[in-house]
């Protein structure tokens, strides 16, 4: 049975009632126009993205950027399945960090992956009125650290990140990859180049570090309670840096970032959907 998710946020403990997943009030798709696109870094990589579009709608004034995890990419099934529900409420545009799927370059650990996500957001800004940012495990690191140093974002959504680089338990770069070897091998062309450590004298604050500011922009922190790479304590402890206004979601029995896309779709989903559509 699907357990309820809820958010803490000024106003105390929010309850979600969700579906079973599969039971008929799970969600009804909508006629949605897919269109790749690629976009030139500040630096010259060329970057890959997925833009879908709710086609019964008029010209939308709002775009939501999601950012994917480690070892993952923007046509992933749990990407698409998000992306489908986000569109209710924007034009999502779902990115290939670079040396992730059909993007160039190297990944570089979140050096220059926030900068591309702020590169991406500006630009939207030209043809939309407000601009969401949503990621996932070090995506979420790359969203919100955009949303920190160059103000890139009028709301944003972390789920599943990790309060700092080297975390030794459940470290997702020791444990997590090693757990996570099978479905890297079944995800083809999903990492293609990175770099073994991030460039000599970057700067990189971790997440916890860069957390308190977000803020003006809405903060809506995610996470699963079955999550078996990062415990919950991340997330606890990147709200309580957080600075208002702030939410914070504990998806009963959810699993790793958007790996709850798969079994606990709706009470991530749901919440996420709503939180966007009242913040932009």
């Amino acid at each position: 049975m699907a357990l309820p998710a809820h958010i803490t946020g000024p106003a105390g403990p929010i309850s979600f009632a969700h579906a079973q997943p599969g039971l008929t009030r799970a969600h009804v798709p909508i006629p949605v126009e897919a269109q790749v696109e690629t976009f030139l870094a500040d630096d010259g990589v060329e970057l890959v993205l997925t833009r879908r579009r709710r086609l019964s709608r008029p010209a939308a004034s709002r775009a939501v950027v999601v950012a994917p995890g480690l070892f993952t990419h923007r046509e992933v099934p749990e990407h698409q399945a998000l992306a489908e529900r986000l569109v209710e409420i924007a034009d999502v545009y779902t990115l290939d960090v670079r040396g992730h799927g059909a993007s160039g370059g190297a990944f570089t650990w979140g050096v220059r992956e926030p900068e591309d996500v702020a590169t991406l957001a500006r630009r939207l800004r030209h043809q939309y009125e407000r601009v969401g940012g949503v990621g996932f495990s070090f995506g979420g690191y790359h969203v919100g650290t955009a949303a920190a140093r160059f103000q890139a974002f009028d709301a944003v959504a972390m789920v599943a990140t990790p309060r700092s680089f080297f975390i030794v338990d459940r470290h997702f770069l020791l444990r997590g990859i090693v757990r996570s070897i099978r479905a890297v091998r079944n995800r083809h062309s999903t990492l293609r180049r990175f770099s073994m450590i991030p460039p000599h004298g970057a700067r990189r604050p971790t997440a916890a570090q860069i957390v308190s500011r977000i803020a003006p922009a809405p903060l809506l922190i995610a996470h699963g309670t079955g999550d078996r790479l990062l415990g919950t304590h991340h997330a606890r402890e990147l709200f309580a840096r957080a600075v208002e206004p702030k939410s914070l979601l504990l998806v009963e029995g959810g699993s790793h970032a958007e790996g709850m896309m798969l079994a606990h779709a709706e009470q991530l989903a749901r919440p996420l959907t709503s939180f966007l559509d009242r913040h932009l």
